[in-house]
This record gives C-alpha cells, structure tokens and sequence, in this order.
C-alpha cells in the first residue's frame, strides 16, 4: 500500500503469531460483499483483491493487499456489512482473530493503537486516491504509478535494476486500473521498447525507478 508496508507488516506479524490459520486455493472468495464477518484476517501469504459489483453486475477491483496485511478489522469489530468482497489471487494462507480478541490487543498498547489507525488512515487515503487517479490521470501515468508501487511490497534492487518480485498479469493491471487488457498491454509493450520497463526470465525489473516515482508525486 505504501512505504510503511514492512513496518505494518512487523507490528501485525507479531500481533497474530501462534493464532490459528485458514489455506485458501487461488479465485477463492472469502468474504462477499455485504456479509457479516466475525474474524480479523492476517495475510501469512498470498495476495487478496478487494472489489465491488456495479449495478450492471461489473467487478471493479479497489485494491490489492500483500503478504502482512490485515484486513475485516474495522467491519468486524464495529458488526458492519463488508462493502466489498474479499477473493484470493494466489494460494492463500490467512491467520485470524476474533474481533475482540483484535480489539483488546490492540488496545492494551498505546503503539499498536496508534499504528493500527495510521493502517487505517493509509487504506481511505488509497481508496480517495485511487478513485481521483482513474478519473483525471491517463492510463499510462496510472500504469507507471501502480508499477512504482508495486516496488514497495516485491521491489528487490539488482544490478539490472529494481526486480518485481512477483508475477504480474496484464488482466490484474487492467482490474486494478479500470482499462481493457489489450490497452495495458499496448502501454506495457511501449516500456519494454523504450527500455523503461525489462523482463528477465518471467520477472519485470524498472532500470530506473526515479522514472516511475514522478508518476507517484
């Protein structure tokens, strides 16, 4: 989500050691739009999307969330309908809490308050973001952002550059973005041809990632 991924990482790491765990396949639904939820979710491993329905019955995702992230903490703890649904995009495994047991953690320490309202406040800011992002920057602006973000969760710096350290699909681009696959992979196509962008044995690498920060700023 943002530079502060491996901190929040740490903090719920710790928080959610020795706590039971789910395993889920990859296209598994775990929480669907408007359900209830009675636990507090720790990503051990994988990667989730979080996405809406439009009234059309479009999916459109919102969000991604790696590997340290935490997800249902408010929703669960307030026993509010979940705004959106919840899908594994890789083999997932997921420590959980209750809500209470989450919220008397959490509370017994000033640092873990203050750090999981800052989590907060990181996950409205992207929301508002993301939404003032596909109205009024171009697809390719949007496409160089995402990538540049991406480095914070998998970015590992090499001699050829910063590697991508995870496979990316050019459909999961186009989700995240709101845009055709075929439109991502023309912009994809034009950074691997200007040398912006290289791949090296099915992994993306960003010879320079100042290009891709402006897109951030």
């Amino acid at each position: 989500m943002s530079e502060n991924s491996s901190i929040y990482s740490r903090l719920w790491g710790d928080l959610f050691a020795g706590h039971p765990t789910l395993s889920f396949k990859k296209n598994t639904v775990i929480i669907e739009e408007g359900e209830t939820i009675d636990r507090v979710y720790y990503i051990v491993s994988g990667r989730v999307k979080f996405s809406i329905i439009t009234s059309e019955g479009n999916e459109k995702t919102m969000y991604v969330l790696n590997k340290g992230s935490v997800f249902g903490d408010v929703w669960s703890a307030a026993h509010r309908p979940y705004f959106l649904s919840a899908t594994t995009l890789t083999k997932c495994t997921l420590a959980y809490k209750t809500p209470s047991e989450f919220i008397a953690t959490v509370s017994s320490n000033p640092q873990y308050m203050q750090d999981w309202l800052s989590y907060i406040c990181e996950i409205v800011e992207f929301l508002v973001e993301h939404i003032t992002d596909i109205t009024f920057l171009d697809r390719e602006a949007l496409l160089r952002k995402y990538l540049y973000r991406l480095s914070f969760n998998y970015g590992i710096p090499t001699d050829e550059g910063m590697k991508l350290n995870t496979r990316i699909t050019h459909q999961l681009l186009a989700d995240l973005i709101g845009c055709s696959r075929v439109t991502i992979s023309k912009i994809m196509a034009k950074l691997l041809r200007t040398g912006e962008l290289t791949k090296i044995d099915g992994f993306f690498y960003i010879p320079d990632i100042n290009t891709f920060k402006d897109a951030d700023e």
